[in-house]
């Protein structure tokens, strides 16, 4: 029997999230712990409509209740102080300023809850001179270096196009929360994390730093190349905008390729070994394209790796969704949005402990769930509720 069959409720379905998180990286780390088994309240501006322009919300906000409340009133900042003592977990990814303005700081928070955890996701952090400076994955991703070793040419950098320190830093919001709610169960206190948008990808270049320290090394951008190894890249395949990557990094593999090649020109001496290959790259892969390009690229890639040479097709995400292995692992969730409307979203790539798969369901509108949270979760008289409503407290 599997995990998923003995907790089919998620593993953390006992643990409650306020979120009040926005735009990619705090979304995705409570997505995921929602994924498996959380209660994610998402907390939205009535003012903010969320919104449905190339599915973003969508893929990031399933599995989650959503409430439409103003924090900028009194009354609402009350309803929320209400909520947060009925949860486990307040998440934000504010400037650091909006929390003080709101008055809705740790402190304030630890009055109506005493054990909670929360984190703060700001860009750069509560501290330093870059506190409040506004961040985005793409901003924040260049002041970690990381754009300084990317590109094909090295005097002009690139970004790595998928903004890399948002899905990074929501990752390790998914560690962080469950690192400290183990302590908290441990323990019996809550914590407050400060986890920096832009710190997040640092953790990822440890490496450089170490080179650098040691011997003054610094990683130039080199397009798909490698400092040691060739051929080494993405070739052209037949087709519009189709490409293999090829990665050689022993001899084996090398006469592999050589003999699925079959070129007279790859049979030189000067290439017979790991650093001639690399002196001599540029011949070598003008020779492999010539041949790749006559190739289909999935054809090519289960040919490659049936000889056990690292290869793989360069997938568009058309390719990702159609992809036969990743259906046959039913890795994509689908969401019926209307009655001749399914929808295929990524799923959630750890198998094992998440919620089952028939109780997931979209993103939900803008204040669907007000009600139901007022009302039932905390016991709010309808007329209450309804005074809110037509204060435009909630929506």
């Amino acid at each position: 029997m599997s995990t998923v069959e003995i907790i089919p409720s998620g593993a953390l379905r006992h643990l409650r999230i306020i979120d009040l998180t926005r735009v990619w990286a705090g979304p995705l780390g409570t997505r995921t712990l929602a994924d498996f088994g959380a209660e994610v309240i998402k907390v939205s501006d009535p003012r903010m409509p969320l919104s449905r322009v190339g599915k973003v919300n969508n893929k990031l906000n399933r599995n989650k209740l959503n409430i439409a409340l103003r924090l900028d009133k009194s009354d609402g900042r009350d309803v929320f102080l209400d909520l947060v003592s009925i949860g486990d977990v307040v998440i934000e990814n504010f400037r650091p300023r909006v929390m003080r303005n709101l008055d809705i700081t740790y402190e304030n928070l630890l009055e109506v809850n005493p054990n909670l955890l929360m984190c703060s996701m700001p860009g750069f952090g509560l501290t330093g001179p870059y506190s409040e400076y506004p961040a985005f994955g793409s901003t924040a991703e260049a002041m970690a270096g990381i754009n300084s070793m990317i590109g094909y040419v090295p005097n002009r950098p690139l970004q790595t196009g998928l903004s890399y320190a948002d899905p990074v830093s929501g990752l390790n919001l998914v560690h962080a929360i469950l690192a400290f709610v183990r302590r908290r169960a441990v323990t019996g206190k809550g914590s407050f994390i400060d986890l920096a948008l832009a710190d997040s990808p640092l953790g990822t270049l440890g490496e450089f730093f170490v080179a650098n320290s040691a011997t003054g090394y610094e990683q130039h951008p080199n397009g798909n190349r490698h400092s040691e190894y060739a051929p080494h890249g993405a070739f052209r395949c037949f087709g519009n905008d189709q490409w293999i990557a090829i990665s050689i990094t022993n001899d084996f593999q090398w006469e592999q390729l050589k003999d699925e090649v079959n070129d007279i020109r790859l049979e030189s001496p000067d290439y017979d070994d790991i650093s001639g290959r690399k002196v001599n790259e540029e011949a070598i892969n003008r020779i492999v394209e010539e041949w790749t390009s006559r190739k289909d690229a999935g054809d090519l890639m289960k040919q490659l790796q049936q000889k056990r040479v690292p290869a793989a097709k360069v997938s568009n995400n058309l390719d990702v969704l159609n992809d036969p292995h990743l259906n046959r692992r039913e890795y994509f969730s689908h969401f019926r949005i209307s009655e001749e409307n399914i929808e295929k979203y990524d799923g959630q790539a750890i198998p094992g402990n998440q919620k089952e798969r028939s109780k997931w369901f979209p993103m939900r509108d803008l204040g669907e769930d007000s009600n139901t949270i007022l009302v039932e979760y905390l016991g709010y008289s309808d007329d209450k509720y309804l005074s809110l409503l037509e204060q435009e407290v909630i929506s």
